[in-house]
Protein backbone atom coordinates (compact mmCIF):
# COMPACT_ATOMS: atom_id res chain seq x y z
CA UNK A 1 0.00 0.00 0.00
CA UNK A 2 1.61 3.59 -0.68
CA UNK A 3 0.30 6.38 1.49
CA UNK A 4 -2.19 4.49 3.62
CA UNK A 5 -5.26 6.34 4.86
CA UNK A 6 -3.66 8.81 2.64
CA UNK A 7 -2.25 5.59 1.18
CA UNK A 8 -1.05 4.30 -2.12
CA UNK A 9 -1.87 4.66 -5.79
CA UNK A 10 -4.29 6.50 -8.14
CA UNK A 11 -7.90 6.08 -6.92
CA UNK A 12 -10.39 4.21 -9.02
CA UNK A 13 -13.40 6.30 -9.92
CA UNK A 14 -15.89 3.65 -11.00
CA UNK A 15 -16.99 2.22 -7.65
CA UNK A 16 -20.50 2.47 -6.18
CA UNK A 17 -21.29 1.85 -2.54
CA UNK A 18 -23.89 2.86 0.01
CA UNK A 19 -23.00 3.31 3.65
CA UNK A 20 -22.90 5.94 6.38
CA UNK A 21 -19.80 6.21 8.55
CA UNK A 22 -17.22 8.59 9.89
CA UNK A 23 -13.47 8.22 10.06
CA UNK A 24 -10.62 10.53 10.88
CA UNK A 25 -9.38 12.55 7.93
CA UNK A 26 -5.71 11.56 7.42
CA UNK A 27 -4.98 14.89 5.76
CA UNK A 28 -6.61 17.00 8.47
CA UNK A 29 -5.09 18.09 11.79
CA UNK A 30 -5.36 15.59 14.61
CA UNK A 31 -8.68 15.48 16.37
CA UNK A 32 -10.69 16.32 13.26
CA UNK A 33 -12.86 13.78 11.49
CA UNK A 34 -14.68 13.38 8.25
CA UNK A 35 -18.30 14.51 8.48
CA UNK A 36 -20.86 11.79 7.82
CA UNK A 37 -20.93 11.08 4.10
CA UNK A 38 -23.82 9.80 2.05
CA UNK A 39 -22.67 7.89 -1.00
CA UNK A 40 -24.58 6.79 -4.08
CA UNK A 41 -26.90 3.83 -3.55
CA UNK A 42 -25.77 0.47 -4.89
CA UNK A 43 -26.26 -2.93 -3.32
CA UNK A 44 -25.52 -6.47 -4.31
CA UNK A 45 -27.40 -9.64 -3.39
CA UNK A 46 -30.25 -9.87 -0.91
CA UNK A 47 -28.37 -8.55 2.11
CA UNK A 48 -27.76 -4.97 1.10
CA UNK A 49 -24.00 -5.33 1.12
CA UNK A 50 -22.01 -2.51 -0.50
CA UNK A 51 -20.08 -3.49 -3.58
CA UNK A 52 -17.59 -2.17 -6.11
CA UNK A 53 -17.90 -2.21 -9.88
CA UNK A 54 -14.88 -3.72 -11.61
CA UNK A 55 -12.80 -1.83 -14.14
CA UNK A 56 -13.04 -2.77 -17.83
CA UNK A 57 -11.08 -5.94 -18.72
CA UNK A 58 -7.46 -5.37 -19.63
CA UNK A 59 -6.91 -2.15 -17.70
CA UNK A 60 -4.91 -3.99 -15.02
CA UNK A 61 -2.18 -4.65 -17.59
CA UNK A 62 -1.68 -1.02 -18.61
CA UNK A 63 0.74 -0.09 -15.83
CA UNK A 64 2.84 -3.28 -16.11
CA UNK A 65 3.13 -2.70 -19.86
CA UNK A 66 4.23 0.90 -19.34
CA UNK A 67 6.69 -0.19 -16.63
CA UNK A 68 8.15 -2.90 -18.90
CA UNK A 69 8.63 -0.36 -21.69
CA UNK A 70 10.25 2.05 -19.23
CA UNK A 71 12.58 -0.65 -17.93
CA UNK A 72 13.65 -1.47 -21.49
CA UNK A 73 14.40 2.21 -22.13
CA UNK A 74 16.43 2.45 -18.91
CA UNK A 75 18.50 -0.60 -19.84
CA UNK A 76 19.06 0.82 -23.33
CA UNK A 77 20.06 4.19 -21.85
CA UNK A 78 22.48 2.51 -19.45
CA UNK A 79 24.18 0.53 -22.21
CA UNK A 80 24.34 3.62 -24.44
CA UNK A 81 25.87 5.80 -21.72
CA UNK A 82 28.43 3.11 -20.90
CA UNK A 83 29.48 2.75 -24.55
CA UNK A 84 29.73 6.51 -25.00
CA UNK A 85 31.80 6.83 -21.84
CA UNK A 86 34.27 4.20 -23.10
CA UNK A 87 34.51 5.89 -26.50
CA UNK A 88 35.13 9.28 -24.92
CA UNK A 89 37.90 7.75 -22.85
CA UNK A 90 39.57 6.45 -26.00
CA UNK A 91 39.13 9.67 -28.03
CA UNK A 92 39.50 12.40 -25.42
CA UNK A 93 41.45 10.56 -22.76
CA UNK A 94 38.87 11.22 -20.03
CA UNK A 95 35.91 9.47 -18.51
CA UNK A 96 32.44 10.88 -17.91
CA UNK A 97 30.92 9.06 -14.97
CA UNK A 98 27.79 11.13 -14.33
CA UNK A 99 25.57 9.65 -17.09
CA UNK A 100 26.63 6.14 -16.11
CA UNK A 101 25.96 6.76 -12.40
CA UNK A 102 22.52 8.23 -13.12
CA UNK A 103 21.60 5.24 -15.24
CA UNK A 104 22.93 2.79 -12.63
CA UNK A 105 20.71 4.38 -9.96
CA UNK A 106 17.73 4.20 -12.33
CA UNK A 107 18.54 0.56 -13.09
CA UNK A 108 18.63 -0.36 -9.40
CA UNK A 109 15.39 1.36 -8.36
CA UNK A 110 13.30 0.99 -11.49
CA UNK A 111 14.49 -2.34 -12.91
CA UNK A 112 16.38 -4.56 -10.45
CA UNK A 113 14.24 -4.00 -7.33
CA UNK A 114 10.90 -4.45 -9.16
CA UNK A 115 12.29 -7.56 -10.84
CA UNK A 116 13.31 -8.96 -7.45
CA UNK A 117 9.80 -8.32 -6.08
CA UNK A 118 8.28 -9.99 -9.13
CA UNK A 119 10.39 -13.12 -8.66
CA UNK A 120 9.49 -13.22 -4.98
CA UNK A 121 5.78 -12.78 -5.76
CA UNK A 122 5.66 -15.78 -8.09
CA UNK A 123 7.78 -18.01 -5.82
CA UNK A 124 5.65 -20.14 -3.46
CA UNK A 125 6.01 -19.43 0.24
CA UNK A 126 7.99 -22.15 1.98
CA UNK A 127 6.07 -22.18 5.30
CA UNK A 128 2.55 -22.09 3.89
CA UNK A 129 1.84 -18.62 5.29
CA UNK A 130 0.55 -15.89 2.99
CA UNK A 131 3.22 -13.87 1.25
CA UNK A 132 3.86 -10.32 2.43
CA UNK A 133 4.32 -8.03 -0.58
CA UNK A 134 5.28 -5.00 1.51
CA UNK A 135 6.09 -4.86 5.22
CA UNK A 136 5.59 -2.25 7.90
CA UNK A 137 7.91 0.74 7.42
CA UNK A 138 9.06 -0.40 3.99
CA UNK A 139 10.17 2.30 1.55
CA UNK A 140 9.31 0.06 -1.38
CA UNK A 141 5.76 -0.68 -2.50
CA UNK A 142 4.29 -4.08 -3.27
CA UNK A 143 5.64 -4.03 -6.85
CA UNK A 144 9.12 -2.97 -5.68
CA UNK A 145 9.05 0.69 -6.68
CA UNK A 146 10.16 3.43 -4.24
CA UNK A 147 7.53 5.00 -2.01
CA UNK A 148 7.31 8.62 -0.90
CA UNK A 149 6.72 7.60 2.74
CA UNK A 150 7.19 4.51 4.92
CA UNK A 151 4.51 1.85 4.59
CA UNK A 152 1.92 2.10 7.35
CA UNK A 153 0.99 -1.57 7.49
CA UNK A 154 1.55 -4.88 5.72
CA UNK A 155 0.29 -5.95 2.30
CA UNK A 156 -0.86 -9.57 2.58
CA UNK A 157 -1.05 -11.30 -0.79
CA UNK A 158 -4.24 -12.93 -1.97
CA UNK A 159 -6.21 -13.77 -5.10
CA UNK A 160 -8.68 -11.34 -6.60
CA UNK A 161 -12.08 -11.99 -5.07
CA UNK A 162 -10.72 -14.20 -2.27
CA UNK A 163 -12.19 -13.77 1.20
CA UNK A 164 -10.81 -11.14 3.57
CA UNK A 165 -11.05 -12.38 7.16
CA UNK A 166 -11.25 -10.48 10.41
CA UNK A 167 -7.84 -10.73 12.07
CA UNK A 168 -9.48 -10.75 15.52
CA UNK A 169 -12.92 -10.43 17.06
CA UNK A 170 -14.32 -6.94 17.39
CA UNK A 171 -16.89 -4.40 16.26
CA UNK A 172 -17.03 -2.81 12.81
CA UNK A 173 -16.72 0.97 13.12
CA UNK A 174 -16.05 1.87 9.48
CA UNK A 175 -17.23 0.11 6.31
CA UNK A 176 -17.30 2.39 3.30
CA UNK A 177 -15.67 3.71 0.21
CA UNK A 178 -13.00 5.98 1.63
CA UNK A 179 -12.72 7.81 -1.69
CA UNK A 180 -8.94 7.84 -1.42
CA UNK A 181 -6.00 5.53 -1.92
CA UNK A 182 -7.34 3.02 0.61
CA UNK A 183 -10.44 2.47 -1.50
CA UNK A 184 -13.11 0.29 0.08
CA UNK A 185 -12.14 0.18 3.75
CA UNK A 186 -13.19 -1.72 6.86
CA UNK A 187 -12.09 -0.78 10.38
CA UNK A 188 -12.63 -3.10 13.35
CA UNK A 189 -12.26 -1.94 16.95
CA UNK A 190 -10.86 -4.55 19.33
CA UNK A 191 -12.04 -3.76 22.84
CA UNK A 192 -10.85 -3.79 25.57
CA UNK A 193 -7.36 -3.64 24.07
CA UNK A 194 -7.59 -0.09 22.73
CA UNK A 195 -6.50 -1.25 19.28
CA UNK A 196 -8.15 -1.41 15.88
CA UNK A 197 -7.32 -3.07 12.58
CA UNK A 198 -7.73 -1.35 9.23
CA UNK A 199 -8.27 -3.27 5.98
CA UNK A 200 -8.01 -1.64 2.54
CA UNK A 201 -8.55 -2.32 -1.20
CA UNK A 202 -11.68 -4.46 -1.00
CA UNK A 203 -13.60 -5.46 -4.09
CA UNK A 204 -16.66 -5.98 -1.91
CA UNK A 205 -17.55 -5.25 1.71
CA UNK A 206 -19.58 -7.91 3.51
CA UNK A 207 -20.20 -6.17 6.86
CA UNK A 208 -21.93 -3.04 8.14
CA UNK A 209 -20.99 -0.45 10.73
CA UNK A 210 -22.01 -1.77 14.15
CA UNK A 211 -21.65 -5.45 13.26
CA UNK A 212 -19.87 -7.66 15.76
CA UNK A 213 -17.47 -9.99 13.99
CA UNK A 214 -15.61 -13.07 15.08
CA UNK A 215 -12.01 -13.91 14.34
CA UNK A 216 -11.78 -15.51 10.90
CA UNK A 217 -15.19 -14.21 9.79
CA UNK A 218 -15.47 -13.07 6.19
CA UNK A 219 -15.68 -9.28 6.03
CA UNK A 220 -15.22 -8.79 2.28
CA UNK A 221 -13.31 -9.75 -0.83
CA UNK A 222 -9.84 -8.82 -2.05
CA UNK A 223 -9.80 -6.22 -4.80
CA UNK A 224 -7.81 -3.28 -6.10
CA UNK A 225 -10.04 -0.37 -5.06
CA UNK A 226 -8.12 2.80 -4.31
CA UNK A 227 -4.99 1.56 -6.05
CA UNK A 228 -3.94 -0.32 -9.13
CA UNK A 229 -2.16 -3.48 -8.03
CA UNK A 230 -0.47 -5.30 -10.87
CA UNK A 231 -1.69 -8.78 -11.78
CA UNK A 232 -0.10 -11.14 -9.27
CA UNK A 233 0.34 -8.40 -6.66
CA UNK A 234 -3.26 -8.21 -5.43
CA UNK A 235 -3.39 -7.94 -1.65
CA UNK A 236 -5.26 -6.70 1.39
CA UNK A 237 -3.58 -3.90 3.30
CA UNK A 238 -3.63 -4.60 7.05
CA UNK A 239 -2.89 -1.80 9.48
CA UNK A 240 -2.87 -1.75 13.29
CA UNK A 241 -3.71 1.50 15.08
CA UNK A 242 -3.71 2.40 18.77
CA UNK A 243 -6.86 4.20 19.85
CA UNK A 244 -8.33 6.86 17.57
CA UNK A 245 -5.05 8.46 16.55
CA UNK A 246 -4.46 7.38 12.94
CA UNK A 247 -0.77 8.23 13.32
CA UNK A 248 -0.34 5.89 16.31
CA UNK A 249 0.47 2.79 14.30
CA UNK A 250 2.49 -0.33 14.97
CA UNK A 251 3.66 -3.33 13.01
CA UNK A 252 0.88 -5.95 13.06
CA UNK A 253 3.19 -8.85 12.13
CA UNK A 254 4.56 -9.47 15.67
CA UNK A 255 0.98 -9.96 16.85
CA UNK A 256 0.11 -12.44 14.07
CA UNK A 257 0.21 -16.00 15.42
CA UNK A 258 -0.54 -17.77 12.15
CA UNK A 259 -3.45 -18.67 9.94
CA UNK A 260 -6.95 -18.77 11.40
CA UNK A 261 -7.86 -22.15 12.87
CA UNK A 262 -11.39 -22.55 14.25
CA UNK A 263 -10.25 -25.47 16.41
CA UNK A 264 -7.63 -23.39 18.20
CA UNK A 265 -8.11 -21.34 21.37
CA UNK A 266 -6.53 -17.87 21.19
CA UNK A 267 -5.30 -15.79 24.15
CA UNK A 268 -7.73 -13.28 25.65
CA UNK A 269 -5.34 -11.39 27.92
CA UNK A 270 -3.79 -9.61 24.94
CA UNK A 271 -4.65 -8.96 21.32
CA UNK A 272 -3.30 -11.54 18.93
CA UNK A 273 -4.03 -11.48 15.22
CA UNK A 274 -4.39 -14.11 12.52
CA UNK A 275 -3.75 -13.56 8.83
CA UNK A 276 -6.62 -11.71 7.12
CA UNK A 277 -6.68 -14.22 4.26
CA UNK A 278 -7.10 -17.99 4.06
CA UNK A 279 -3.87 -19.98 4.05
Amino acid sequence: MRRELGLCCPPRLNRRVSLHATIENPRAPRGRTYPPVRLADGYSGDHGRPHAVDSPPGTAFIFPAVAAAGAALIVFSFVTSLVQSIRRRRVEGRLSFLPVVVNVVAMVFLVLLPTTHLVRAVTPSGDGAPRIHAGFGDWLGSEGYPRLSPHRGVDVAGRMGADVLAAAAGRVTVARDNRDLCGLIVVIDHDPYGLRTVYCHFAEIAVRVGDSVKRGQRIGAIGTSGQRAWPGFEHVHLELQRGRDINAIEDPLPRIVGCFDDTKAYPTDRLVLTYPVKC
